[in-house]
């Protein structure tokens, strides 16, 4: 992994907004993110309002900090982006040269149709669980970006002497392109249970305040640098309030949880340079499982509608789209550490399925240190880390 690509990733886990599922928990993160019900009480408010009151006697509990990223780039998109230009500049040198024009040719058409999709985040919280009212206040950040090259047929023929050999194109009309948006969430988790027909039932609010963040940087792809796309001229920022509501059953060891995520739609727009584009941010409902005892949690997550992101106003359509089905299991060796493993899958086929692994370690069941990890394929995968302690 060439340090274009490395630049970008940690980028964006230093943006002032750091948000796909939004959602920031390295336990569920190993569990393939299947946290609708069986997320902790210190996680609730990632996942599900209404599992802050699950279990009214735990101890108050401090989440900090939570960081993770994923890249996934299974063609070397962005190493092959910065490349070009060197490619291309040869090519100017010396355009009379067969090879190095069908070396700028090949180099440019081999971006075409190729995608990279990077995210990255961090988060914390404070639980305070109760047998009236139990809350959770957390603050999570989240950055996701895709990046993809508009390559254009005519500069392809121009290169390789289609529209006549050894003629060097005035500029290209191909573009380098990366969208990113970011949210940073603020949120307080309320919850309490009720008593229906016999079963205890929790249900949880959480409204929160939320900054939006979208960044749009085009070039030409002769140009393209992979850590100038978070510039200032490329940013847009606005504000909003939002809510998720969430609810939660348990009969023995059987969970059943449904969350309803951002319930207000919000657009916001990026930057307008020869393409304008639109983030959507509409509400998520997804209905979870789990089967949870104190030695072994089994988990699975649907989302129930197709979670829109970036569409254009004009030109390519953006292929960002996902609904995710998440599996996850953990078995804890008495307290003191975990296993956790899992997978992900996409309905709609944007993202490869995704294999999760973690541990956890959890001395005296005081501190928590959790690492987990995300594998894809050989330029594609992720990992995050926590610490948490309960009192």
């Amino acid at each position: 992994m060439k340090k274009s690509l490395l630049a970008l990733s940690i980028a964006l886990t230093s943006l002032p907004a750091l948000s796909a599922n939004y959602s920031i928990d390295t336990r569920i993160d190993a569990m393939g993110g299947a946290g609708t019900a069986a997320a902790d009480y210190l996680s609730a408010g990632f996942h599900n309002p209404a599992l802050v009151a699950m279990d009214p006697d735990s101890a108050f509990g401090v989440l900090f900090p939570v960081i993770g990223i994923q890249v996934r780039d299974p063609d070397e998109l962005v190493d092959a982006m910065e490349d070009f230009g060197d490619v291309y500049d040869t090519f100017t040198s010396d355009p009379t040269n067969t090879s190095n024009r069908d070396n700028a040719a090949n180099a440019l058409s081999n971006l075409n149709n190729k995608l990279a999709y990077l995210s990255g985040g961090i988060g914390g919280a404070i639980a305070v669980p109760t047998s009236t009212i139990s809350g959770n206040f957390f603050v999570k950040g989240y950055t996701e970006a895709i990046v993809m090259p508009e390559v254009s047929q005519a500069d392809i023929d121009a290169i390789s002497g289609t529209t006549g050999p050894g003629n060097v194109p005035s500029s290209l009309t191909s573009k380098g392109r990366v969208l990113a948006f970011g949210v940073v969430d603020v949120g307080l988790a309320l919850a309490g249970n009720l008593e229906l027909a016999g079963q205890r039932i929790a249900v949880g609010v959480t409204p929160k305040s939320q900054q939006y963040y979208t960044y749009h940087y085009e070039v030409d792809i002769n140009n393209f640098e992979g850590d100038d796309w978070d510039s200032d001229a490329n940013r847009t920022e606005e504000s909003a309030f939002n809510v998720d509501l969430g609810a939660a059953w348990q009969t023995g060891p059987f969970r059943v949880g449904f969350a309803a995520k951002n319930l207000i739609s919000q657009e916001i727009k990026t930057v307008n340079y020869t393409r304008d584009y639109t983030y959507h941010i509409e509400p998520l409902y997804t209905v979870g499982g789990a089967f949870v005892t104190d030695l072994f949690v089994a988990a699975i997550d649907v989302d129930l509608n197709e979670q829109k992101r970036f569409s254009a106003s004009s030109g390519p359509a953006i292929v960002d789209n996902t609904q995710l089905v998440r599996l996850g299991a953990e078995f804890n060796a008495f307290g003191w550490a975990q296993l956790r493993a899992g997978y992900i899958n996409d309905l709609e086929d944007t993202l490869d399925g995704t294999v999760t692994l973690g541990l956890g370690l959890s001395p005296f069941n005081t501190v928590h240190f959790d690492l987990a990890a995300q594998l894809i394929d050989s330029n594609s995968y992720g990992g995050s880390a926590q610490l948490a302690f309960t009192f």
